[in-house]
């Protein structure tokens, strides 16, 4: 992908008559590269250790006349257990030198290529991560990606591009690095370079995207796609969707004069390029308009179930977190409208391309990058053993390590995956949780999971409704905190009575904790009370913070001071409750 692909966007061409047909046959038209897309993938997950095989060969070929590659002797790493012999496992912070001195425009020093874009992600540290795509490695991971992994939806779900898709994704470009590379998002580069005749069944273009103020993007966004007949839904992040749910409800009055009108509100901050972007595209929609007003008068909420009745598929993450936000979505959507996990995607590596409606599981993209995996029980033990993806067993859980195209060696991705079975050879899989959602005061090892299964055991045994919530271990203070929004808001004696439960059950699902408790060693759990629209007030102040939505990524439990201050932030004022 040359450097032209940014300077596309400059030159934006009307679509034409053959465009819209094109369009209105996507379905057909993919299924030829789809079908072809197919027939490889299958053939390499038939044969995942040689296909592994070749691809570790490829990269250590492809990185290995660098300074790191010199300096690790990649290109004499011939087998598997050399390359593991001489390369260490890795975090962002041991690559972030060699980026860097990337970004300031030296060259050869991790990549033989100079980035044509950096891929940017909140980091564990303030500093963002910032991660290179090459020409090659754009060629060889994400070109024709997009291909097979919309072919696999369609045949899955047939007619889900019968009309327009609603799709969310971050900035293309944000800024530049000091060599003047820009950085930004690589699935908003690929939503707005893609061809001309695929525009037209976005309903959202891709400039709006751009627009920095949150709640004028999410208004723009929402005035563009109500009037329309949408049919699948793509954002990563489940509680994106909720939110635009709520508030498409919230500016209903708003956006149905704006529809019938063909005007975009003035008093949105909205950047003037952009806003003369979108307003060249609209036009007054009284049918759109009467049809949404309708809908308002019959029902006090207005839906997406109401004013998008053929939706056919909702694509978003359901695991880790993020399905504790799943069924809040129920209330919004039909019944029989499906849901279908987003897969196994990060910033580093989109790891899955094919996801299966049967159990939400990805089937791992063996040709994309080389991945090793140890076992979850085994943590970070020294002796621990490393697997091959062929290697896998169903039902176990691992974490997972990525050498990639774009620079990584045994990078630990810090994620959690279970495998669901297999496709041929290739492991099918589906994330659990992040592997810092583990906290240690003083031994007791908690992790996300029992915090989570303790709070649904309190709540079922005190009879206790709650929403959102997040645990944050006080490592100076020998106690753990759980900042939740209780529903009814509760008395103090609820609260309490509720504080006391969490502490039993997570005594009985965590025998250190347990213990730990029993030599006071560990403090009782104490409840903050949160108020109503933590979880709305939580994603507004993560937005405002800088974090991308589509990343928009939490962990429910946590010991980092950046939690601590979070959470500081939203209580209303915090009122603790802990067992006596």
């Amino acid at each position: 992908m040359p450097s032209e692909t940014f300077e596309k966007t400059k030159r934006p061409s009307m679509p034409g008559p053959v465009d819209r047909f094109l369009a209105s046959h996507l379905e057909g038209l993919l299924k030829i590269p789809g079908s072809r897309l197919y027939r490889q993938f299958k053939k390499a997950a038939q044969n995942v250790r040689g296909t592994q095989a070749a691809v570790l060969g490829e990269i250590l070929s492809y990185l290995g006349d660098t300074a790191v590659g010199h300096s690790l002797g990649l290109k004499a790493a011939t087998s598997y257990d050399a390359f593991a012999a001489r390369v260490p496992i890795h975090d962002y912070e041991m690559v972030r030198p060699h980026i860097d001195r990337h970004a300031r425009g030296e060259r050869n020093v991790l990549l033989p290529e100079q980035p044509i874009m950096y891929n940017r992600s909140s980091g564990t540290t303030a500093k963002p991560k910032l991660l290179p795509v090459t020409p090659y490695s754009f060629d060889r991971t994400v070109k024709s990606r997009g291909k097979l992994w919309l072919y696999g939806l369609m045949k899955q779900f047939p007619g889900i591009y019968s009309g327009k898709d609603f799709t969310v994704v971050s900035p293309a470009v944000e800024g530049h690095t000091e060599d003047g590379t820009p950085f930004g998002s690589m699935s908003g580069l690929v939503y707005q370079n893609i061809p001309g005749f695929m525009k037209l069944v976005h309903a959202v273009p891709a400039k709006a995207f751009s627009i920095h103020h949150y709640a004028s993007k999410a208004y723009a966004l929402l005035r563009c796609a109500l009037p329309e007949d949408v049919t699948v839904i793509l954002t990563g992040n489940p509680s994106t969707l909720l939110n635009f749910a709520q508030r498409a409800d919230t500016w209903k009055e708003r956006l149905i004069r704006d529809i019938r009108d063909g005007t975009l509100d003035p008093t949105l901050e909205i950047e003037g390029d952009i806003r003369a972007h979108l307003e060249a595209g609209l036009a007054p929609n009284p049918t759109a308009a009467a049809r949404l007003e309708l809908l308002a008068r019959q029902s006090e909420v207005l839906r997406p179930r109401d004013y998008w009745p053929n939706l056919r598929l909702v694509h978003t993450w359901k695991n880790g977190n993020c399905r504790l936000i799943i069924p809040r979505l129920a209330e919004w959507f039909n019944q029989e409208t499906p849901m279908l996990d987003f897969g196994y995607l990060a910033s580093e590596i989109a790891a899955t391309d094919l996801i299966l409606k049967e159990n939400d599981g990805s089937i791992l993209q063996v040709r994309s990058a080389f991945y090793e995996f140890t076992r979850l029980d085994e943590g970070d033990a020294p002796d621990r053993r490393f697997y091959l993806a062929h290697e896998l067993v169903p039902g176990e859980r691992y974490f997972i390590y990525v050498t990639t195209f774009g620079g990584l060696l045994r990078y630990d991705m810090n994620d959690v995956i279970e495998v669901l079975g297999f496709f041929h050879d290739a492991p099918v899989l589906r994330f659990l949780f992040k592997g810092k959602g583990i906290t240690n005061i003083v031994g007791e090892k908690l992790s996300e999971q029992q915090l989570i299964e303790a709070v649904r055991l309190a709540a079922a045994r005190t009879g206790t409704a709650h929403e959102f919530f997040v645990g944050y271990a006080d490592l100076c203070g020998r106690s753990y905190e759980l900042f939740i929004e209780l529903l009814p808001a509760e008395s103090p004696e609820g609260a309490q009575r509720f504080a006391i439960a969490v502490d039993e059950a997570l005594r009985e699902v965590n025998v250190e904790y347990d213990a730990k408790r029993d030599s006071d060693r560990l403090d009782p759990i104490r409840i903050v009370p949160m108020g109503p629209g933590f979880f709305e007030r939580y994603v507004r102040l993560r937005l405002e913070q800088g974090t991308h939505e589509g990343q928009l990524k939490w962990l429910q439990l946590s010991s980092t001071e950046a939690t601590r201050e979070r959470m500081r932030h939203l209580s209303e004022p915090p009122q603790p409750y802990a067992p006596e």
